[in-house]
């Protein structure tokens, strides 16, 4: 695509602004009000010179009216699937009013999209960036800058070394942090691990970690603190991706807060196998990991089996649970519906599991083909995708997978977890054996006050109209069903009981999670899903089609692809003997 000639003028800089526009539907139903910082362009911010060449700013339109835009030279966009609409819709508005400025957009979105080639889609974005930024931003905004020529769509060439990475861009988080729920702050990339339907694995070089120094995660901590930021998310695809780097980041940070006295609150993502490692969960919540997020997927070791999910099968899931949560942690669990080898019977089967292992959350999604990952290719192989564009649709659940479940026992499955889950006494059920969790003589007592900030959160939403709203919704819903309130005091006594073990910060997750819950779900209906089944005449064969391992050619050692091929093989073919009967 050829560029418009751009006189070369150094005596201004170049006005590289950053939109960060995500769906705001989506957005809203996802966080429930609390708002995120956008990372990419606090990351991206560092990476471009600050010696008079280029000029930044940051337009959060969470916070801004798009109306509020200044012009700028380019504007640089990044976003998920899901905030494909909204991105267009605002670069078309930047368009008309600016219609010398250039865009740009990069991040999952672009990935995901060319990875099923369609990233056509995107067209209408002057140029189009795909993979890590950090080591391009600098020479394209230069080409840019400078009027020369600059392709339409450019790859990046290598994964960025993450250990190479620069400090927040400090202008810019200096002048916009205090708005967001805490900070967000990237500590790897990668994870070693193979499931079938995940998009970490296939992205260059990534299915293994890739971690920033612990010097540089505490020299930020540090300069966040005296911000007076006290919530900080790790992102992360693993933080246990390397278990002895975990441990050594953990050990500099206990350090840090005995030399400073700080004691932020830290949540992350990691993987079940937490519970291998005694010394470094008692050193986590010793530095203030109060919450952890854990793809548990399925409580059915068929399910986990299917996707290769090896590392939740070896152990007893359900034992493995109680004994990371008994340290004090709470397990924020991943579920998934829709596996090949899910029944009729896995909705109630997974009540059960969140039941008896004493989990106080328990958000299900529907199984869906991720661009580039082994199942998206399974399912194109055999038929099995549905045209759907990524977005929200109109639907709060549509996906691109013919299940193999009947779409209405999928629909009604759903909706009858969602019902039980929901209960009072099945959500005191969960409340009261938690505690009795952390009476078992594991409990490890924090400093901090935990992630979950009432205070923090109030005053959020306080400050948003459709935030506000949605509260209002919350407990109107959360009231509509009496006994509800009887429950939910019932559980403040037993949270009285267990004061020494912090049992106010426990009820408030618990009692967020299940108001979140009825919010989501008490109005749930058929209307709300747009997802389908394969034909009653379906070969069942065909869930394993016979191309399904020979193409497989992802850049990742080729006994790791054999293994997961074994897992998934060896369990699909179990389906097809067991349906064939």
């Amino acid at each position: 695509m050829s560029e418009r000639a751009m006189p070369s003028n150094t005596t201004q800089p170049y006005r590289v602004a950053f939109i960060h526009a995500p769906d705001p539907i989506y957005a809203d139903t996802q966080n429930y009000g609390a708002k995120f910082m956008p990372v990419w362009a606090y990351t991206l911010g560092a990476h471009i010179p600050g010696d008079g060449r280029f000029q930044l700013s940051l337009t959060d339109c969470r916070f801004e009216t798009e109306a509020e835009i200044a012009e700028a030279d380019i504007y640089l966009f990044s976003g998920i699937n899901q905030d494909c609409s909204n991105l267009e819709r605002v670069r078309d508005d930047l368009k008309g009013r600016y219609p010398n400025s250039k865009s740009m957009i990069g991040g999952p979105i672009c990935w995901s999209f060319e990875q099923a080639g369609t990233l056509a889609q995107l067209s209408g974005f002057d140029h189009i960036f795909i993979g890590d930024g950090e080591e391009e931003i600098e020479r394209m905004l230069e080409v840019l800058r400078t009027g020369k020529h600059l392709d339409h769509i450019t790859n990046a060439s290598r994964r960025f070394p993450i250990n190479a990475a620069l400090p927040f861009y400090r202008p810019m988080l200096d002048s916009t942090v205090g708005r967001y729920y805490g900070a967000v702050l990237e500590v790897s990339r990668g994870c070693p691990f193979l499931c079938e339907f995940c998009d970490i694995r296939i992205l260059p070089d990534n299915n293994r970690s890739h971690n920033k120094s612990p010097e540089l995660i505490v020299s930020e901590l540090d300069y966040l603190a005296r911000q007076g930021v006290s919530q900080v998310l790790f992102a992360c695809d693993n933080f246990i991706g390397e278990p002895r780097w975990a441990e050594e980041l953990i050990d500099q940070i206990l350090d840090w807060q005995e030399r400073t006295g700080f004691r932020p609150s830290l949540y992350t993502w990691l993987t079940i196998n937490l519970y291998k490692f005694d010394s470094l969960m008692e050193k986590m919540r010793r530095a203030g990991f109060d919450m952890l997020f854990i793809g548990v997927e399925s409580f059915s070791k068929n399910s986990l089996l299917e996707t290769a999910k090896v590392q939740n099968t070896a152990p007893n899931m359900i034992n493995v649970i109680r004994s990371i949560q008994s340290r004090g942690f709470i397990v924020v669990a991943g579920l998934i519906f829709g596996f090949d080898s899910d029944t009729e019977m896995s909705f109630k089967e997974t009540l059960n599991g969140l039941q008896d292992a004493a989990l106080l959350s328990g958000d299900p999604s529907l199984l869906t083909a991720l661009p580039g990952t082994p199942l998206y290719r399974r399912m194109k192989l055999s038929s099995r995708l549905r045209n759907v564009r990524f977005g929200l649709g109109g639907y709060k659940y549509q996906t691109n997978i013919n299940y193999l479940l009947p779409a209405k026992t999928m629909v009604d499955g759903y909706k009858f977890f969602v019902k039980e889950f929901c209960k009072g006494a099945y959500q005191y059920q969960r409340l009261e054996s938690f505690f009795k969790l952390l009476n078992e003589g594991n409990f490890i007592a924090m400093e901090s006050k935990g992630f979950g900030n009432l205070v923090l959160f109030l005053k959020m939403i306080a400050k948003n109209r459709a935030a506000l709203w949605q509260m209002l919704q919350r407990l109107t819903r959360f009231a509509a069903q009496p006994s509800n309130i009887y429950w939910a005091l019932r559980g403040s006594f037993l949270a009285l009981k267990n004061l020494d073990k912090g049992g106010l910060g426990y009820f408030q997750f618990w009692f967020f999670a299940w108001t979140n819950a009825v919010l989501k779900y008490r109005y749930i209906s058929d209307e709300d899903f747009d997802i389908e089944s394969v034909a009653a005449d379906f070969d069942i064969q065909k869930i394993l089609p016979s191309e399904y391992a020979t193409t497989a050619n992802e850049a990742i050692p080729p006994q790791k692809t054999k293994a997961q091929l074994r897992a998934t093989i060896g369990q699909l073919e179990t389906v097809i003997a067991e349906r064939a009967l």
